[in-house]
């Protein structure tokens, strides 16, 4: 699965799968390039409307969720039970 997570001025927004990032980023970009226009950003839980003005920093970054691994295909640990030095 592929989740989107957008920061705008320093706050991070993660979009729900379904939504278009294309049409978002679109969105956000018209915002950016008007007077201050509100952006409606869902994450399927909750709606968050924000303010994206000219000066707005957004960032907008891609992650590529696979399916959790299991006990097999886990990461070793090191055994560090102890400090000592």
């Amino acid at each position: 699965m592929t989740r989107a997570h957008i920061e705008i001025d320093g706050h991070g927004f993660l979009l729900d799968p379904d939504r278009d990032l294309v049409e978002v980023m679109e969105l956000i970009e018209n915002a950016a390039r008007s007077e201050p226009t509100f952006v409606d950003l869902s994450s399927g839980e909750e709606l968050v409307s924000v303010l994206v003005s000219p000066g707005a920093k957004v960032v907008v970054t891609v992650a590529h969720e696979s399916v959790a691994a299991g006990p097999e295909e886990e990461a070793p640990v090191a055994p560090f039970s102890d400090w000592e030095l």
